[in-house]
């Protein structure tokens, strides 16, 4: 009887949980099998998972996830559980099939490569707010002759998900080094975080910097601004 009674709980529990939860994929995996960097927010509320060409912005227990600059509906919220994000098997295969179709400049490297060793190293990279402009100045250094692709994320509040600002594809010179001038519209409200994130080919690890964004000439004393209205 105790046996007919467990058997009949399990079978209850089961049926409760929403379709494709009783087979869940983590994200470090599924990351890692795709090519993707893998990267907790600060806050530790928002994975992001990008590699050249796509980045994908998934955040726990909400159905819609970033592509890019766009939005896109998982078939069911992912869960976090041990440290990890997990996911349906349909939105792990449909991961795979993104890193597969958007990855413009790793195709173009590549192309390039197919003579020689693929490229290994890591990104360094600073940024700052470009004094005088809505903007930021970034650089860093990769491996020679490596593409480089560049995503803006936007933290304008802890209750609304991270923001997916823009993307730049850039390629570092002969010595590594690289260098961009990269706009912040739309997030020009002040105190905004800024998360930049570096990524290249998949043997070259990604880099992060965070910049708070403040007036474009803050800190300079502006006669005009002081005479009475």
């Amino acid at each position: 009887m105790r046996t007919t009674i467990a058997l009949a709980v399990i079978t209850l529990s089961l049926s409760a949980l929403p379709a494709g939860a009783q087979q869940r994929e983590a994200a470090a995996r599924v990351a890692a099998h795709s090519g993707y960097a893998y990267h907790w927010s600060t806050q530790g509320s928002v994975l992001v998972l990008s590699r050249p060409g796509i980045v994908v912005v998934l955040r726990p227990g909400s159905q819609v996830y970033q592509v890019n600059d766009h939005t896109e509906v998982a078939d069911a919220a992912p869960s976090y559980s041990r440290g990890d994000l997990y996911v349906t098997p349909a939105l792990a295969g449909h991961l795979e099939a993104l890193a597969r179709r958007f990855s413009p400049a790793a195709a173009h490297s590549a192309e390039i490569l197919s003579t020689d060793a693929p490229a290994h190293g890591s990104i360094t990279m600073e940024a700052r707010q470009l004094q005088g402009a809505e903007a930021i100045d970034i650089e860093g250094s990769a491996p020679a002759s490596a593409p480089v692709t560049i995503t803006l994320l936007a933290v304008v509040s802890s209750d609304i998900p991270t923001i997916v600002v823009s993307r730049h594809d850039i390629v570092t010179d002969v010595n590594g080094r690289f260098g961009a001038i990269i706009p912040i519209a739309s997030a020009y409200e002040r105190g905004t975080v800024l998360r930049v994130v570096a990524t290249s080919s998949p043997g070259v690890a990604s880099a992060t910097a965070q910049v708070v964004m403040a007036a474009p000439n803050n800190g300079v004393t502006v006669p005009l601004e002081q005479l009475p209205h």
